[in-house]
């Protein structure tokens, strides 16, 4: 009867969490990132700039049934309800007191019960690395070619789900190296999951690592302000259930013998000791500490199941009670009208009316929400505000060429403007021919300045014109130069200058010119020199190298 009893206990609880996630699915407007994926899936490959390709595949799959947002959503859903499946598996309570105890440790995990209606890049993360450690646990248990191959499956599934991924399997298999370093079945899992991520590899090398020097490189050019570590361990509290604290950390420290439970305490301590250290010198976003309680929440369930545990089913369901009055609450019609999500839908909702020809935003997510709510394809320019994104891989800007546009720019490009959702002016002005030539590219010398202001220098600027016809620079309005001096400290732009020089730069060549500036009037700091090619009188995008530049 007890048995009959635990199974009722989990589908009830299964049942009601995939009624929430669909409910939420359906009803709430989408967050921009999820837009963005969408526009992935409507493009499937082997990778992206941001991310492996599996939020695109789970987007697809259920923009098949459905193309609304619950169709974006719908396998994020699922596999949510899949994710906890697979521990019921994992850990296999049986009594009703173990259920009420998994129920309430997994269910009142914040990061756990949000990523249920999302359609992100850790929704599969979640799915494959729980998969990932299934796998793991019975391979140990026995290892053999069917479980080596399901094993090497599971990390090349986790690996196309996040980068993340690489930190779980890393931590995972470190403490195994001295029991199977000679093991042939632990090599050849690991050789098919490396085989198996060839595509994406090779993928990567085609776009020249793209996605690799932005996590790496591109995230750290700002100065990080403020608290960062402080913020990220705020943000490790926050997206489990602040109230069992006390318990992940008893669970933490306690001393196993199962090789498997070893491999959850590295995945813990590896992932924490690992964000830690980046936290000094870049901001550590919360939902990247997802693979720690991937391995915190099992460890705490296996040291209290068999211990008086009433504290901590008590703790456990006090915080399930109030993640679901929030969820509750977040579907009444003011909250949702209040959401930034709803304010940009109307945003892009108003953008469509004023739209002649196609729209082109200077935000990528903005041109991804106005493609998925009108139906119409968008495409972004990146200009200098912002980083570079996919539709800059897929060399969006190509598509324009000489037809009608409408640009939507932050810059006071023309005195036309509809409010975003900040209530901030957003610019906007239509372009009957839109031409641009997003190919030049510019070698300034010298790299590094120091001056005063009003201080004059001579830059040597070497063009390289890969087009077909001679452009003439600063002689007509569409195609413009300016230098750019943008802040180091948080690369916020402090001016932009304009140039009087006219530069001819003749066809399929490289040519040398000289353009002397002028130091403007600003505080003593380090700042960054570039210049930018502005078409069509919008906001233009950087096309050399950086000058750093230190005010005295």
């Amino acid at each position: 009867m007890s048995k009959i009893n635990s199974k009722n206990i989990q589908y009830i609880f299964l049942l009601i969490l995939l009624i929430f996630n669909l409910l939420h699915a359906y009803t709430l407007p989408l967050i921009d990132d999820e837009a963005y994926y969408w526009v992935w899936s409507n493009h499937l490959d082997y990778g992206y700039y941001d991310h492996p390709p599996m939020v695109a595949v789970f987007i697809k799959i259920g923009s098949f049934f459905l193309k609304n947002e619950l169709g974006v959503r719908l396998i994020s859903c699922f596999s949510n309800i899949l994710f906890y499946i697979i521990w019921l598996k994992i850990l296999n309570p049986k009594t009703i007191n173990e259920n009420y105890l998994f129920l309430g440790l997994f269910g009142s995990t914040a990061i756990f019960n949000g990523m249920g209606f999302v359609a992100t890049p850790d929704v599969p993360l979640l799915l494959f690395g729980s998969l990932f450690l299934w796998r793991w646990k019975c391979f140990i248990n026995k290892y053999n070619a069917l479980n080596s191959i399901f094993l090497g499956l599971s990390m090349a599934l986790t690996m196309y789900s996040k980068y993340h991924g690489a930190i779980l399997i890393m931590f995972t298999l470190l403490p195994s190296i001295p029991i199977y370093y000679k093991n042939k079945w632990f090599y050849f899992s690991i050789l098919l999951a490396l085989i198996l991520y060839i595509p994406h590899l090779v993928w990567q090398y085609n776009h020249n690592w793209v996605s690799i020097e932005y996590h790496l490189f591109g995230r750290n050019k700002k100065e990080i302000n403020g608290f960062p570590t402080a913020a990220w361990l705020l943000g490790l509290m926050l997206i489990a259930n602040p109230l069992l604290l006390y318990f992940y950390g008893k669970s933490l420290l306690k001393k196993y013998d199962s090789l498997w439970i070893k491999s959850l305490q590295w995945i813990s301590i590896g992932t924490i000791a690992f964000f830690f250290l980046f936290s000094f010198k870049r901001i550590i976003q919360p939902q990247w500490n997802l693979i720690v309680y991937l391995a915190i929440i099992p460890l705490t369930y296996l040291k209290y199941k068999s211990l008086n545990n009433k504290r901590i089913i008590l703790l456990s369901y006090t915080y399930l009670a109030v993640l679901f009055l929030l969820r509750f609450l977040i579907l009444s019609p003011w909250v949702i009208h209040a959401s930034p999500m709803y304010k940009l839908k109307e945003f892009v909702v108003k953008a469509n009316k004023v739209t002649n020809g196609m729209a082109v935003f200077e935000r990528y997510q903005k041109a991804a929400l106005f493609h998925f709510y009108n139906q119409k394809p968008s495409i972004s320019l990146q200009v200098y505000r912002h980083r570079s994104s996919q539709y800059d891989l897929w060399n969006s800007e190509n598509l324009i060429q000489g037809k009608p546009i409408t640009f939507f720019g932050l810059g006071n490009i023309s005195d036309k403007f509809i409010t975003d959702e900040n209530g901030d002016k957003e610019y906007y002005k239509f372009i009957p021919s839109y031409i641009s030539y997003p190919e030049i590219k510019v070698e300034v010398s010298p790299t590094i300045i120091q001056s005063k202001p009003n201080q004059t220098f001579d830059l040597e600027l070497n063009w390289n014109h890969p087009y077909k016809t001679s452009i003439d620079l600063n002689s007509v309005a569409n195609q413009t130069i300016k230098v750019l001096f943008l802040r180091k400290k948080n690369l916020e732009p402090v001016v932009l200058l304009p140039v009087e020089d006219k530069i001819r730069i003749p066809n399929n060549k490289t040519v040398r010119s000289n353009l002397r500036i002028t130091i403007p009037q600003l505080e003593p700091g380090e700042y960054f020199i570039y210049i930018t090619l502005n078409p069509c009188g919008i906001s233009g995008k950087i096309i050399s190298n950086e000058i750093t530049t230190k005010i005295y």
